[in-house]
């Protein structure tokens, strides 16, 4: 049986023995590499450390930012991402996927209603679990890459707010990320001078904020407003 307990029980012993090993060599060769590609620099970080069962929501301006946002914070903590059901089940990025612990979301709308509902509710039990075991989730709410100069989060997207209403109101990190997209301003500083290179690694910026008890609105069309307007440059929201 593919979903038996014993079968479940199974998959998380060998996860238990080599997956952590496996995910900790994976991000000790990632870090290196997004620091000598990128200049980054992450602020109030020290802030995760102790923080558990936070829900983090960032805004989405590369293919970069998954690893680099799971590496950036690894050493303070644990991190399950999530990913569009289509990411998740294309061939290249499935099993990957799958090392690091990603949760798929949303669902076909070819699905009957009753199907997409009992998946959702499915995908929020283990996010509900991931959170009581003192994890975080990794959120985008946009979807999708920026494709033009701010980030625009449709009014049809209701992962996060369906996420964080349905696990009580946990602690939400609101991610920005700065410098790394294509539309976002570039600044390069001397690193690679030394062999006639003017342009060195790309600035990249992480700014962290942690709201407790998030206000969310009277619907998620609202509080992807709330999102939108941060991420592309208002206040932080209450």
């Amino acid at each position: 049986m593919k979903n038996s307990p014993k079968n479940k029980n199974t998959v998380r012993v060998i996860d238990n023995i080599f997956g952590k090993l496996l995910r900790h060599l994976v991000f000790a060769l990632v870090r290196p590499y997004f620091s000598v590609a990128f200049n980054v620099s992450c602020s109030n970080k020290e802030k995760l450390q102790g923080l558990e069962g936070a829900i983090i929501l960032s805004n989405h301006v590369s293919r970069h930012d998954p690893p680099l946002i799971l590496a950036t914070l690894y050493a303070v903590t644990r991190i399950r991402p999530t990913a569009y059901y289509r990411e998740y089940e294309h061939w290249l990025q499935k099993y990957p996927m799958m090392l690091f612990g990603t949760i798929p979301m949303s669902s076909p709308k070819t699905w009957a209603p009753e199907r997409r509902e009992a998946n959702k509710l499915e995908t929020l039990d283990i996010m509900r679990r991931v959170v009581e075991n003192g994890n975080s989730i990794l959120i985008f709410p946009a979807g999708n890459i920026r494709k033009g100069e701010k980030e625009e989060i449709a009014p049809y997207l209701t992962g996060a707010y369906d996420t964080i209403k349905a696990l009580g109101n946990p602690p939400v990190v609101l991610l920005k990320l700065d410098g790394l997209g294509k539309y976002q301003y570039r600044k390069y500083d001397l690193f690679w001078s030394f062999l006639g290179i003017k342009k060195g690694r790309r600035h990249v910026k992480i700014d962290l904020q942690i709201v407790e008890n998030l206000t969310l609105g009277k619907n998620s069309e609202a509080f992807n407003k709330k999102l939108e307007k941060y991420f592309n440059g208002g206040p932080v929201p209450k």
